[in-house]
């Protein structure tokens, strides 16, 4: 309920992001462009724009998973059609002698020629509000958090969610649009539809669709937010929900007994037969919820590993849920070859499609539900650490049980603690890039030729050569390069290869291992790549706050996410 209202604040506050600055005279200038006193026209761009995004929401995630279109088509459609309102509006004679000259008269082309500068037609609102719904669907953390976590997992919730936001987005919008409306009327020279005024709105439309178009919109808002004290991400994500999972850190068993949730919808089951809660009472039972190219999961498996090797014998039992974080991390085989190299020998099994990760109220990598011997929840632990926590309460259950412990604590100390200046984790696909640095914009179109800048700030990346650019992932077209100013003690890099190839790596200007930095996957100076899978590029003695990572990456390797360690 919390999201629900969340996200109809969020999108009200939505007016304030960024990517929405540029928009703003669209709305003011299509509630104005023909009769600046037809109060129906700022409604009508409000309501077509909450459509189209809903419409954009659910073709998005259509074209994801089954037709495959590029990111940026229906970017280039909006720009466009943006681009084409102007035009008609700054031209409409000359638009009409090409009309009759060609003999171009269908219906639709007649439509959108007369009727955008019709005072009396709606069909020009309708279309602009249509065309700016791909453009909003990424200016709210909230949006983004609702398509990235809850869309998949719960689509009748997440549309909930959407309606909500598009609601309160469209509420704001509408307002804009009316007073907008209600000033530019009082200014006497803006009323004539053919006026000098209607024409500047008309080159509004041209420049913010070619920048749409081109992907500047994205440079700009970037600009905008690095140089304004606001922080609107900062605000929005206020509204995202805590864990449904209310925990208690200070005590052992840190939640509400309830009952554990049945698996549901497992795809299939990795060493063994599949497993049931029901099946597996009198047994305590740790669920872990993971993902193989998971740098904090593949930190924490060793432990779930430890525990069950040692507890076993007394009645523990182990389950990891597979829940993909990437479209290949949905593959049998290579989930199986992440087990296998993990060197996981308990039961997992493959939660495509987030439904056990639904039932739990799950919400993050790695994840872990300890269960008594009467199947109830008795502790939840988020992310990695606590392990001396976590196994003093494994043993505390198996106790409860009847269990006669033999064995001592294994659990040395808890993991280091991450650097507060370490580099964040970052992704590489359009979808949750961050840092980006160079020329063009990155997504500005599906292949693109990249430069990267004269010099590179910490904690940036940027690209060199030809790159085709995906929501999740980006891959090498030609002989590529990618520069990232780093720091961590170690680096990780998820990417694969449909066939095994070499990425070529320095580390300032050279050799890794000239450093003693080479990661256990670099041999002179380069990483076999295959499988897509977690890759250790860089591991330093110690934590090192300044250093410049530089691949050169073959044709047809795909790059997905770099995470770090200290």
């Amino acid at each position: 309920m919390f999201l629900l209202f969340g996200a109809f604040i969020a999108g009200l506050l939505t007016v304030l992001a960024p990517c929405v600055l540029p928009l703003l005279p669209i709305i003011i200038g299509g509630s104005v462009t023909g009769d600046t006193k037809d109060r129906k026209r700022p409604v009508v761009i409000a309501i077509s724009l909450a459509i189209s995004l809903i419409v954009f929401t659910l073709l998005l995630k259509a074209t994801t998973l089954l037709i495959n279109l590029p990111p940026r088509a229906i970017t280039y459609f909006s720009g466009g059609i943006i681009i084409a309102l102007g035009l008609v509006t700054l031209f409409p004679s000359v638009y009409a002698r090409i009309i009759g000259r060609f003999g171009i008269e269908n219906s639709a082309q007649k439509a959108l020629g007369r009727g955008y500068n019709n005072k009396n037609s709606l069909l020009g609102p309708i279309i602009t509000g249509a065309a700016l719904g791909p453009v909003f669907s990424s200016c709210s953390p909230v949006y983004a958090y609702i398509l990235a976590t809850v869309l998949p997992v719960n689509f009748g919730q997440a549309m909930a969610y959407i309606i909500a936001y598009v609601l309160g987005l469209s509420s704001v919008l509408l307002l804009i649009g009316y007073y907008g409306q209600r000033f530019i009327n009082r200014i006497k020279f803006a009323s004539n539809p053919k006026g000098t005024f209607q024409r500047v709105i008309a080159i509004i439309f041209i420049i913010v669709g070619l920048l749409i178009f081109t992907g500047y919109d994205k440079r700009f808002q970037t600009y905008v937010s690095q140089h304004t004290p606001f922080n609107f991400d900062a605000l929005s994500s206020k509204f995202l929900p805590a864990s449904k999972n209310k925990v208690n850190d200070k005590q052992l068993f840190n939640v509400t007994p309830r009952p554990a949730p049945e698996f549901t919808g497992i795809q299939n089951w990795i060493n063994g037969p599949p497993q049931t809660i029901k099946g597996l009472k009198g047994k305590v039972v740790l669920v872990d919820f993971w993902t193989y190219s998971c740098i904090n999961c593949i930190r924490n498996n060793p432990h779930l590993e430890k525990w069950y090797e040692t507890y076993k014998k007394d009645g523990l039992v182990v389950v990891g849920v597979h829940a993909p974080e990437f479209s290949f991390e949905k593959v049998l085989a290579n989930v199986q070859k992440g087990v296998k190299d993990q060197h996981i020998t308990y039961p997992v099994g493959l939660d495509n499609n987030f439904d056990t990760w639904n039932v739990y109220d799950n919400r993050s990598w790695p994840s872990s539900y300890l269960i008594d011997a009467k199947g109830q929840i008795r502790r939840v632990h988020e992310g990695e650490g606590k392990y001396t926590e976590e196994e003093q309460a494994i043993r505390q259950l198996l106790t409860e049980n009847g269990a006669k412990l033999s064995s001592k604590l294994t659990t040395a100390s808890d993991a280091v603690a991450v650097s507060s200046k370490q580099t964040p984790e970052t992704y590489l696909g359009t979808q949750r890039a961050s840092n980006y640095a160079g020329t063009p914009a990155l997504g500005a179109a599906p292949t693109n030729s990249f430069m990267p800048p004269a010099s590179l700030p910490k904690n940036d990346w940027s690209l060199g050569g030809t790159w085709e650019v995906h929501e999740d992932k980006i891959i090498a077209r030609g002989n590529s390069t990618l520069h990232f100013h780093v720091a961590a003690k170690d680096v990780y890099l998820v990417a694969g290869s449909a066939t095994p190839q070499s990425i070529g790596i320095t580390l300032n200007g050279q050799d890794p291992a000239t450093a003693q930095a080479a990661g256990s996957d670099v041999k002179n100076s380069r990483i076999s790549v295959g499988q897509s899978q977690l890759y250790r590029l860089i591991s330093y003695p110690s934590f090192h706050d300044d250093g410049t990572i530089e691949l050169t990456v073959p044709d047809g390797v795909e790059l997905n996410v770099f995470t770090f360690g200290s």
